[in-house]
């Protein structure tokens, strides 16, 4: 499993239809809307790079509300 945080900005007035969206993709396993230089923040899982791309790009991208996305893959990193 990949998780990642996706950073959403909104059109203004429309975070709380985007949020309502967004909460029903069964990839998105938590939504916080934030203050500061984003309206969204979703914490996601997918089963890899190309299942997250695709999330991304087929449905997240394509609501007509949404601005600007940045997604963060979380990195497993072994400290030795």
């Amino acid at each position: 499993m990949l998780k990642a945080y996706i950073l959403i900005n909104t059109r203004i007035g429309r975070t709380a239809e985007v949020a309502r969206r967004l909460k029903e993709m069964p990839e998105v396993r938590r939504l916080d809307v934030i203050m500061g230089p984003y309206d969204i923040i979703a914490e996601v899982e997918t089963e890899d790079h190309d299942a997250l791309s695709d999330m991304v790009l087929s449905k997240i991208q394509t609501i007509d509300d949404i601005q600007h996305t940045m997604t963060c893959p979380v990195v497993r990193l072994e400290v030795v």
